[in-house]
């Protein structure tokens, strides 16, 4: 099996190259040329014709910004691949954007979600790989073979690791996350609190407001999420959790979209320290920044693929 990378997440796509290597010698990152016209469209040209033909092939591609040209990107590259003759091609999605619009808040909404996967499935993609969606059940929305992969170990990892739970109490950053909490505080043996919150369905405003389940004073608190967004959420949840006596916050989310000048947020907040799986490319670092690689977790699910 080959790769080939659209341009929203190129090091990951090389770092996946590089670690399948070590199961299958042969694969390589195929040369892709994207540019745009005058006009302000994509143009794709995929190179190397002849290890293409008659290859399986990866795509990979996160939706993040800019979303819509990544996803018209992604799709113009599957119709080349065909084109060119590939045998079947896979794509991994790191990071799907429109998927926290999986349903119908207010009356005249589109579900987003649903029509991005609708385009995906009506292309030449044979599966797709999507990884910790907010909603589960999303994989439901496409009509060819979609799975689900998750980070989860490679944060419990981290903390082992590192030593950074010792002390500590896994908490959730909202009810809707309970779920997911409760399974990462189990499988660490850690105590549960919760952080009462409301969301103004408008404008999408979060507000913490209290903390539920037990005490956090003088322990360490780690939160458990899908998604980090603008990080007002995290600066808010960490100014409250330290105002009640957490000695430290760390804030621990599959993906980081850090949107709204978010890394600023986060440098500026009492959080102290965020760490991400590298679904999405940062091109701003920060010293409370910690990126997880995928590529060993990716290529391990390629395998059974090859």
């Amino acid at each position: 099996m080959h790769i080939i990378s659209g341009s929203s997440n190129t090091p990951l796509a090389k770092s996946l190259t590089e670690t399948l290597r070590t199961k299958s010698p042969t694969s390589q990152l195929i040369n892709c040329e994207i540019t745009k016209f005058a006009n302000d469209e994509k143009r794709v040209l995929v190179q190397d014709e002849d290890v293409v033909r008659g290859q399986k092939i990866c795509l990979i591609q996160s939706f993040s910004a800019p979303v819509d040209e990544n996803i018209i990107e992604t799709l113009l590259i599957v119709d080349a691949l065909e084109r060119m003759g590939a045998k079947e091609v896979s794509l991994i999605i790191p990071w799907m954007g429109y998927s926290l619009q999986d349903k119908v808040f207010r009356p005249g909404e589109a579900i987003a979600a649903k029509v991005v996967a609708d385009l995906l499935s009506n292309s030449f993609l044979s599966r797709v790989f999507l990884l910790d969606l907010h909603n589960p059940s999303i994989p439901g929305f496409f009509s060819i073979p979609t799975y689900h992969l998750s980070t989860k170990q490679l944060f419990l990892d981290y903390l082992r690791d590192q030593n950074l739970i010792n002390n500590a109490v896994i908490v959730s950053p909202d009810f809707g996350g309970l779920k997911r909490a409760r399974d990462f505080a189990n499988q660490l043996n850690l105590p549960l609190l919760n952080i009462d919150k409301s969301r103004d369905l408008r404008t999408g405003t979060v507000t913490a407001h209290a903390i539920q389940g037990g005490e956090i004073a003088g322990h360490d608190a780690i939160l458990f999420d899908d998604v980090i967004n603008s990080g007002k959420t995290v600066a808010q949840t960490a100014a409250l959790l330290k105002e009640q006596g957490a000695k430290q916050v760390l804030f621990l989310a599959a993906h980081g979209i850090f949107c709204d000048n978010g890394l600023e947020v986060i440098k500026q907040s009492q959080v102290d320290q965020v760490i991400v799986s590298d679904s999405i490319m940062q091109s701003e670092k920060s010293n409370k920044l910690t990126q997880l690689p995928l590529a060993t977790l990716l290529a391990d699910v390629l395998h059974d693929w090859l």
